[in-house]
Parts: C-alpha cells; sequence; structure tokens
C-alpha cells in the first residue's frame, strides 16, 4: 500500500509539474468583473470550489489561488480543459462571466501565509480503491467513504455502467437521475436539483480500470445504501405535551432503486421529558429511548408515526433519532441521523 501511495502521489506531482508548459486559451472578453458575486461563487454553495481551493481560497487539496495575479485566460483553461486531478467544468455549471468574477476575487485577496489543510483528511490504512478517491480529489466533497454518491447509487441500483456515467458525464448524468426522483412523493436523501456541483473527469486521466478500483471499493465493499430521509417536526404543544412526527421516506427510483428490509426508526427522549404516547408500526417505549420497526421501506415509501413527549428538556436539548436497517447491508453510512429544530436557534434543523 505505501508503494502504491507514494507512486501515486509522484505521477501526480510529475503532470502537475509539467502542466505549466500548456498553452492557455482566454475566456470570451466578459463585462466588468464583479469581485462580490466571485465570492459568492466560490464560496457560498454555488460550486464545489472551496472544498478543494479552501476558504479564502488559500488552498488545500488543491492549489492556493489567493493573491496569485492569475490571468483570466490561464483560469478559463484550467477551469474548462484542466489537465491534473481537476474534472472539467462546462458552461452549465460555472459561466464565463462567473470565471472572471472569481479570478478577480482571488487576485483581490492577500496571499496566504501558509496553504489551508484537506478538507477530508487523507484515510488512515486505506484500501487501494479509497486511495485512489483520496488522490484524485473524489473524497474532498464526498468524504472518505463516498456516502454521497453511494446514495446517488441507491436510488437507482447503479451498475458501474451507470457510475462511468457519473464521472465522465456527469453535467448531463446528474440531472437526468435529478428527473427521475419525486421529492414530493419521497423526499429524497439527496439535495435538491440545482447547479450541477461536479466536473466531469477526463477518461484519459482517470482510466476505467482505474475507476473500477474506486467502485469495487465503494460501492461493492463498502456496500450500497438505500436513500432513506428522515425528519422529526413538532406540533403545537397542548396539555398533554407536544406531538413530534417522524416522516421516514425512501426516496429512490420505483422499479429501480434500492428497498431497506427490517428497518429500525428511533428517537432519544431528553433528559427532563417524558413519551405520553406514541402512533406507528410496531411502537414501543424502553428507557430513554423509542423505537418502531418497518419490515421494509420500497422506492417511494414513505412513513410517518407521532410521539407525544411531555416536560422540558435539560440543557435546551432537543429529541434526535436514527433509521437502520438490516439489508442491504453496508459496511459503512448505513444510519440516518435527524434532530428536531432546536428552539433556541443554535441547531441546524431536521438534519443536525
Amino acid at each position: 500500500m505505501r508503494t502504491f501511495l507514494a507512486a501515486a502521489f509522484v505521477a501526480f506531482v510529475l503532470v502537475a509539474q509539467g502542466a505549466t508548459g500548456v498553452a492557455q486559451t482566454p475566456a470570451a472578453a466578459p463585462n466588468a468583473p464583479d469581485i462580490e458575486n466571485g465570492k459568492k461563487v466560490f464560496a457560498f454553495g454555488n460550486t464545489s470550489c472551496s472544498n478543494c481551493h479552501g476558504n479564502g481560497a488559500i488552498g488545500g487539496f488543491g492549489p492556493d489561488l489567493a493573491g496569485q495575479g492569475l490571468p483570466l485566460g490561464r483560469a478559463a483553461q484550467a477551469i474548462r480543459r484542466p489537465i491534473w486531478r481537476m474534472p472539467a467544468f462546462d458552461n452549465t455549471q460555472v459561466t464565463d462571466k462567473e470565471i472572471a468574477d472569481m479570478v478577480a476575487y482571488w487576485n483581490s485577496l492577500p496571499k496566504a501565509d501558509k496553504i489551508g489543510a484537506w478538507r477530508t483528511t487523507f484515510p488512515k490504512e486505506p484500501e487501494e480503491g479509497q486511495a485512489i478517491a483520496a488522490v484524485t480529489g473524489c473524497t474532498q466533497c464526498h468524504g472518505n467513504t463516498l456516502d454521497t454518491p453511494r446514495h446517488g447509487q441507491g436510488e437507482v441500483d447503479g451498475d458501474f455502467e451507470w457510475f462511468k456515467h457519473m464521472v465522465y458525464e456527469h453535467s448531463t448524468a446528474q440531472p437526468e437521475q435529478w428527473a427521475l426522483l419525486d421529492r414530493e412523493a419521497a423526499p429524497s436523501s439527496t439535495p435538491a436539483p440545482g447547479r450541477v456541483r461536479m466536473g466531469n473527469y477526463d477518461r484519459k486521466r482517470l482510466p476505467e480500470e482505474t475507476l473500477k478500483k474506486i467502485y469495487d471499493w465503494a460501492f461493492l465493499d463498502l456496500g450500497k445504501l438505500v436513500p432513506i430521509s428522515a425528519r422529526l417536526v413538532p406540533g403545537p404543544a397542548d396539555a398533554n405535551g407536544t406531538t413530534y412526527t417522524v416522516d421516514v421516506a425512501n426516496g429512490a427510483v420505483p422499479n429501480k432503486g434500492l428497498t431497506a428490509e427490517d428497518v429500525t426508526v428511533s428517537v432519544m427522549i431528553p433528559a427532563g421529558m417524558k413519551a405520553v404516547s406514541g402512533t406507528g408500526p410496531g411502537y414501543k417505549v424502553s428507557g430513554d429511548t423509542a423505537t418502531w420497526r418497518l419490515p421494509k421501506m420500497a422506492p417511494r415509501d414513505r412513513q410517518k408515526m407521532t410521539i407525544v413527549l411531555s416536560g422540558t428538556a435539560a440543557n435546551n436539548a432537543v429529541p434526535r433519532g436514527s433509521v437502520s436497517w438490516a439489508k442491504p447491508t453496508a459496511k459503512e453510512d448505513a444510519v440516518v441521523n435527524f434532530a428536531a429544530p432546536n428552539p433556541a436557534g443554535r441547531g441546524r434543523g431536521a438534519g443536525d
């Protein structure tokens, strides 16, 4: 494994060193660049640039961009036709004007004193496929277990051909999959449709045989993930207490996606509160935990359960819970955590 990692990093460094002599292709002349918009595009969710290039463009997995005086043409070349680890982004993902705005933003910043840390640290003692995913940059957006693409795979039970399409033609493959989902019928565990944030990888720089090693590790070894989502929503309080609704859904595509079998839904009752009653399949309370059992959740199945809690939670705590399933089995991430909104406004809501 150490030999593999050393060879991988050396190969990447050699490619990067050879990139400096590549001719640059300027972008089309845009209107006057907007630094504030460039900051927004780079840093606030329109793209995933900062995942690799760091908050404030100080670098991390990717090179630092702050205060480098980058020419627009060179930046456009690196975004549209990159030659290293970065995927290519087309005009549907980031426009020429947005590129010019980001360049203006980067060039307005002071140089970083030191390059930033990786957003996702390199995994300890990785399998070969995981190491490839890390040095390719996949883990900077998707984490060390690639849970996001594994949930996406579960939406349609995709095979290696699906994975190749998602990696090499992501700007079109992701909207195609979004179009298959019905978020009103069963909210998905993946983000709502919007701008496609991952670019398209080049088959020459990331060959199929290399991609297959990532696929075998993530989808076959770690295991497939059912795209289960869950919310815990409080209703108005009355004399009996507060009624919380647990809303669990399988966002997979009918006749395509995965079914979860032997599903357990649990809610932890905070200190100071007590379960008064509940509804839903297999409801029971043991100690400070309420549970429900569902034989299965097929694609687009949706189950709502309730629990009435009385009392006042200590330390502004909120009820929290999880959903797990027995099949299909997975070594990592086969659990969905959820929480009620924090009434003090300090939590992140149902997904906290």
